[in-house]
């Protein structure tokens, strides 16, 4: 923008005073940057009616202008006869007025300017010489660049990007061509677009697809970021995992009652505990036990029962102690998973490998 005291006198012209513009908040120009340093720079001039100076629409008139001499009306004394008096060759105050004011915008175009872009113009003398160097420079892109602009566009994808972001950088890149004299369609542009979205943005891809005419940019924008707010709801309200919410529900062993007691200890308070009769690991029927159920010997006539004093038949929780020496793996604690030992690993959130000297038996006999 300007400063608020943008005009002093012109002794010149006093009926027209000279605006002085201070360019503040504007993009330094790159030689990456053209078009939007352009662009800036163009509005601000274009609202204080200064625009034809860079652009040459105003040029500057001539530097010298004839005057006629002033005449002096004789006396009656003077007999002897005068002769006319040639033109004066006098400075033109409209020249001096225009000069005035193409040097404060050539000043402030060059505080527009980096130090690698000024260096460029220091042979200039005007604010429209700078003007068409620049353009001349940054403003005709080589055909090198263009096929890199568009390759840009062609294989950008969304990835991780907000779709206010992935879209913002599409557009940028389009416009920039578009100032390059290279334009993209409006069809070419909806394809670069769907083509970098994921799955999650299908049903947009196959219904702008379908469409008969194209859909303009800000359509497709809103589109997009009504699914993304979609896909986010969603991811919000997927369950967590059987093994997750198991751990979660299963009880703290270490907790203690409202009154600080055990509830195994307040059972042993309040009454004796039943004995325990024993269920079958196969039939799932109370009072015998594995190496007791005629259906198991029945089914598996080869496979031999397990000892009397084994857990199955005793039915009392034992402690399995390895005999090929102490094992050099960490301790895996409970962690209150449904699963503790499985051939399908997609029944476990997660798994840990086992390399000791045990094996499993199965009631199947594997």
């Amino acid at each position: 923008m300007a400063d608020n005291n943008s005009f002093i006198p012109n002794p010149h012209e006093p009926s027209k005073p000279l605006a002085c513009i201070i360019f503040t908040n504007v993009t330094k120009l790159l030689p990456n940057n053209y078009p939007n340093w352009k662009q800036q720079v163009e509005a601000l001039l274009d609202g204080y009616d200064l625009l034809q100076y860079p652009d040459g629409s105003f040029p500057a008139s001539s530097e010298m202008i004839l005057t006629a001499p002033t005449s002096s009306t004789p006396t009656p004394s003077e007999t002897t006869p005068t002769i006319a008096s040639l033109p004066v060759t006098t400075q033109n105050p409209a020249y001096q007025t225009w000069r005035r004011q193409d040097r404060l915008i050539y000043g402030a175009l060059l505080t527009t300017l980096s130090n690698e872009v000024a260096s460029l113009v220091s042979q200039t003398k005007t604010s429209h010489d700078l003007w068409i160097l620049l353009k001349n420079t940054y403003a005709k892109a080589s055909r090198s660049h263009l096929k890199q602009l568009k390759e840009r566009l062609r294989t950008a994808s969304k990835g991780t990007q907000s779709i206010t972001t992935y879209m913002h950088h599409r557009k940028q890149t389009a416009d920039l061509l578009a100032s390059l004299g290279s334009p993209v369609s409006v069809e070419d542009m909806t394809d670069y677009v769907l083509h970098g979205l994921d799955d999650g943005y299908r049903a947009i891809i196959d219904a702008v697809n379908a469409r008969d005419t194209p859909i303009n940019f800000d359509d497709l924008h809103e589109r997009l970021l009504i699914q993304e707010l979609s896909i986010g709801a969603a991811q919000r309200q997927t369950p967590a995992p059987l093994t997750a919410l198991n751990a979660q529900a299963r009880p703290n062993s270490n907790d203690k009652s409202r009154h600080g007691q055990n509830p195994a200890q307040s059972t042993q308070r309040t009454g004796t505990r039943k004995p325990f009769l024993g269920r079958c690991q196969w039939c799932n029927i109370k009072g015998h036990v594995l190496s007791q159920c005629k259906t198991f010997q029945q089914q598996h006539p080869s496979v031999p029962p397990p000892p009397r004093n084994s857990p199955a038949h005793t039915g009392q929780v034992q402690v399995n102690t390895a005999t090929a020496g102490p094992s050099q793996h960490d301790f895996l604690f409970d962690s209150g998973a449904t699963h503790h030992v499985t051939n399908d690993l997609d029944n476990l959130a997660l798994h840990h490998p086992y390399t000791g000297p045990d094996s499993l038996f199965m009631g199947n006999g594997s």
